[in-house]
């Protein structure tokens, strides 16, 4: 066995020298994660360990980590709200305007209430990462309670007495070099930001209207930007196609699905004819299966549309009707348009597998692991690994915050890049990768990837170097 009187710590780590240990005694080392051999020398039946032979896994972590803060961004979707929003934020607005406030716990307005509001929702990974993010913005000392609450709430509202503060957050805390804007209330707004913002187009209006009676789960409705008035389904058809061909000339990147938050993904083909009896009908008089046929229909001409115009198809898998929103369902839709490249989000959560696997037998399949951080950090680092080891090329792998407010952006932002130093650190210490890889790759994730994917300018400068 081992003897620990010839184990000693140095800046290096720590190391275990003028001993042999045994084959065995070699592999019980080695599965000790905090520990690892850079070279192990065998010799005979025995591994003799080189005096820099361990070394502490948190070291590479560390180093890791702090190569992505050198590194910019490019996130792959947001929800940033106006201008004229951020400027009114407090820190109840920055609750109630992000992923915290979807735990459905009051948050109330009294002490009492507030401590209740913080006893049970602190553990939370969606209050974990917001309550850091606060902490590196503001000074109240890391931990929310209510008695920082209404000192760290002026203190936001006082920053955003700056127009620019929530765009200069993006900019230095987030390095955003841009970010891909689905503003579902506006289609198509860059928010009047340009320089940072690449609007996305969300279509699915179009899939679930086919009477002016009818809003989607945005309360959106095709009738709002379409002059659509007693149109044939010809004509109607002539017009959506012409608003999202517009849409792409204007600069939008991306058209985005969002339909699982209000049916099934499972997109089977229908014809004209029948989205054509659908179109008009009063929705009363439509049977589901009719309604859903209409959809379908819809969700293939704009597939179509997308490959024509050279822009992904961003899809929102898991955490929809739970029961609909299982990525596996798409299958049959990716088939069908092999010239279509879709963009699968949030790990498909709770099936992050099913998405691995659908990238690795389709090659227009990409993984993006928007919100997934957020959602449950340990699964997004068993779904870091996985998707890295299954997916054919690691350029089809790619984050966004999915975000109202660069405050809880931020935090997004750190509970990524927690995820990549996590997962590569143990890819490189188990010795899968070197660390040119993990440089490499980190690189990737935060904004090579997504360079590559929607178009954007790959000339891209370092934060340092």
């Amino acid at each position: 066995m081992i003897n620990l009187e010839n184990m000693f710590a140095s800046e290096h780590g720590v190391f275990i020298c003028n001993t042999s240990i045994s084959r065995y005694d070699a592999f019980m080392v080695l599965s000790i994660k905090r520990l690892y051999i850079v070279p192990a020398i065998i010799e005979s039946s025995l591994f003799h360990i080189a005096e820099r032979g361990f070394k502490m896994i948190s070291d590479t972590c560390s180093y890791i980590h702090d190569y992505l803060q050198q590194l910019p961004v490019i996130s792959t979707h947001e929800h940033h709200l106006k201008d004229e929003d951020q400027a009114r934020l407090t820190l109840d607005g920055i609750i109630n305007h992000s992923y915290v406030s979807w735990q459905n716990i009051p948050l109330g307005s009294t002490r009492e209430e507030r401590t209740q509001f913080i006893n049970q929702a602190r553990h939370n990974s969606y209050f974990v990462w917001l309550e850091k993010s606060l902490g590196r913005l503001y000074k109240f000392g890391g931990r929310i309670t209510a008695d920082v609450w209404e000192d760290l709430s002026d203190q936001i509202s006082k920053k955003h007495e700056n127009p620019e503060a929530h765009i200069q957050i993006l900019r230095k805390n987030c390095r955003y070099h841009a970010a891909l804007s689905d503003i579902y209330w506006s289609p198509g707004s860059d928010l009047g930001h340009p320089e940072l913002f690449k609007p996305v187009v969300r279509t699915d209006m179009f899939v679930k209207c086919f009477h002016p009676s009818q809003r989607d789960h945005d309360d959106r409705s095709p009738w709002e930007f379409m002059p659509l008035e007693g149109l044939s389904f010809g004509e109607y058809m002539e017009y959506l196609e012409k608003f999202h061909r517009e849409k792409v000339r204007q600069g939008t990147v991306a058209f985005k699905l969002a339909t699982a938050y209000e049916r099934p993904i499972s997109f089977e083909p229908a014809s004209y004819d029948t989205a054509a009896r659908l179109y008009m009908m009063d929705p009363e008089e439509a049977s589901y299966s009719d309604a859903i046929a209409y959809g379908n229909y819809i969700v293939d001409r704009t597939c179509e549309l997308a490959a024509e115009l050279g822009v992904p198809y961003q899809i929102h898998t898991g955490l929809g009707q739970l029961a609909g929103s299982n990525p596996m369902l798409l299958e049959p839709l990716i088939e069908r348009h092999p010239e279509t490249n879709f963009v699968l989000f949030h790990g498909g959560y709770p099936w992050y597998h099913e998405t691995g696997a659908l990238a690795h037998n389709h090659s227009n399949v990409m993984l993006d692991m928007v919100w997934l951080p957020l959602i449950c950090t340990s699964a997004a680092i068993q779904a870091l690994h996985e998707y890295i080891e299954v997916v054919p090329s690691s350029d089809r792998i790619s984050w966004g915050s999915d975000c109202w407010t660069s405050e809880e952006a931020l935090g997004a932002l750190l509970a990524f890049e927690h995820v990549i130093a996590k997962v590569l650190s143990d890819k490189v210490d188990d010795g899968y990768f070197s660390m040119d890889d993990a440089k490499e790759l980190s690189e990737k994730l935060l904004f090579r990837n997504a360079s590559g994917i929607y178009g954007i300018d790959p000339n891209i400068t370092y934060i340092s170097r």
